[in-house]
């Protein structure tokens, strides 16, 4: 199995538990808590960088950074978050 259909396949799975562990969440969140998860197990860190960079955005890697970063501050993902 090649590296692209292994990754969409991750992404596939992560996101149908995305969807069920944020629900309440507003969209924008959801799919921010998708691509964290992703970029979390296939990079193996949790450093925003290496997250960031192994989502492999099409824009500039700190404007990604600077995302994560912003809706990691995020009081509703935390306040929907930790009861689940």
């Amino acid at each position: 199995m090649n590296d692209t259909k292994v990754r969409s396949r991750l992404k596939a799975q992560l996101t149908k538990f995305s969807l069920e562990l944020c629900e309440g969440l507003t969209k924008p969140l959801t799919k921010f808590v998708s691509q964290m998860l992703f970029g979390i197990q296939s990079s193996q860190d949790v450093k925003l960088s290496n997250i960031a960079r192994s989502l492999q955005e099409e824009m500039a890697l700190i404007r990604t950074e600077k995302r994560l970063s912003r809706n990691l501050k995020s009081a509703e993902l935390e306040k929907e978050l930790t009861p689940q």
